[in-house]
């Protein structure tokens, strides 16, 4: 038997080290160039893997990542919490109640924007040869799940461009938030669903609707009561002498764990409980905008460039690249969530260029593809292949969405100054 010894614990901090350092170095500098951090956290562990170091200096790279399992097992669990608290900071950006009720033209274009890259992208990829699929996937579940991945836009990523280029508190950037909080919601909703019934088990469809109904008893009793809930333990925390902010960091970082550990008990992943625990977070009125950003800024500061640069190290990014499969997720993902929120916008009654312009911010997938990707290739239903062909994707869409609405703001003449 294996057991932790004091060599474990010198290399994991090296590796924590040596990752961390490398990832918040590069994603600073690449935010100096309007790049989103993320492209510099993941190009660390891409240098730091078998990509690069382990073709200049493979004994190096074998030295600093080895495949030993407690050692990976550690090194693992770090990444974990880096999805975990990602998928906790990203429901900062969603205001349910808000979305709800923020019309009919936001539903719709939230809704049409995950089922029409789903509709399209189901037939295209169940044509892909089987040599793509992972060692458990099948003729469903491998095109249900690009299909689903293809479908989700990274709301945090609009929510940033959209306030750099100071059009967040218009009507049409609020329009453009409560759509995409629409398209988080119900498209991690479909994805942990997906995941329920692609997990390697046999399920009865019994216990398929038993965990549907349970997590939609959870999702309304949290939306309802879970900001009241969250407000009056803060003001009680607030009430003792326990310092702040931590202990109301503290007290956000427990409501992850915990809505984590329900959605997981009731047989749905675990980061739909973090993403809700995020929501609820955001709805709360003992929460403000600085506590959030407080708990933000740790999460973004050592979990997620963890989670990120460790995604490097599992996949050889050169030979794992295949142009066809990556150029086609491409073309489903972008051109399908554009025509899909442009189309919700048009049943909407909006405007042609607002149409584009809800299309446009809906093209990112980010951290958000990534994770699903990172999902997928744990649960052995894709191959490499179609790993590096989402994090290509989620990559590129997210360096053109800035630019891009940047292009559709100056054609509509949008201004909060105007507004």
């Amino acid at each position: 038997m294996n057991h932790l010894n004091e060599s474990h614990i010198l290399l994991f901090l090296l590796q924590i080290l040596v990752l961390l350092g490398s990832a918040r170095t590069l994603s600073v500098i690449f935010e100096s160039f309007k790049i989103p951090a993320i492209v510099g956290e993941i190009l660390a562990g891409i240098l730091l893997g078998p990509t690069l170091l382990g073709r200049v200096s493979p004994s190096l790279q074998l030295w600093l990542f080895p495949s030993d399992q407690i050692q990976s097992t550690m090194l693992e669990t770090v990444s974990w919490l880096g999805v975990f608290f990602l998928l906790l900071a990203s429901g900062f950006h969603v205001d349910i109640k808000k979305a709800i009720l923020s019309g009919r033209a936001a539903m719709l274009i939230g809704i049409v924007g995950v089922l029409f890259p789903i509709a399209i992208g189901f037939p295209v990829f169940s044509a892909f040869d089987p040599i793509y699929w992972g060692d458990k996937a099948n003729a469903y579940t491998f095109p249900l799940f690009l299909s689903v991945a293809g479908s989700i836009t990274a709301i945090s990523v609009v929510a940033r461009t959209l306030n750099d280029l100071e059009i967040s508190k218009t009507p049409k950037g609020s329009l453009a938030l409560s759509s995409c909080a629409i398209n988080d919601i119900f498209g991690w909703f479909l994805f942990t669903v997906v995941i329920s019934l692609a997990t390697p088990h046999t399920i009865s469809i019994v216990e398929i609707v038993a965990s549907v109904l349970g997590i939609i008893v959870f999702v309304v009793l949290s939306v309802s009561y879970g900001s009241k809930l969250l407000s009056a333990a803060l003001r009680y925390v607030k009430s003792t002498t326990l310092p702040q902010p931590a202990a109301s960091q503290s007290l956000i970082a427990s409501l992850g764990l915990l809505c984590g550990a329900i959605t997981q008990w009731l047989g749905i992943h675990a980061i739909l409980g973090f993403f809700l625990a995020g929501t609820i977070a955001r709805s709360a009125k003992g929460v403000s905008d600085d506590l959030r950003k407080s708990v933000s800024d740790t999460l973004h500061a050592i979990f997620v460039p963890l989670f990120f640069a460790t995604l490097g190290l599992k996949i050889d990014f050169l030979t794992g690249m295949v142009l066809w499969p990556t150029v086609i997720f491409c073309a489903v993902a972008i051109l399908g969530k554009f025509v899909g929120a442009w189309l919700g916008a048009k049943l909407g009654k909006q405007s042609q260029q607002t149409s584009i312009l809800m299309g446009i911010t809906f093209i990112p997938g980010g951290a958000m593809e990534i994770v699903v990707a990172t999902l997928a290739l744990e649960l052995q239903l894709i191959g490499h292949a179609i790993f590096v062909a989402i994090v290509f994707a989620a990559l590129a869409s997210s360096i053109l969405a800035g630019p891009l609405i940047g292009i559709q703001k100056r054609r509509m003449g949008i201004s909060e100054r105007t507004s």
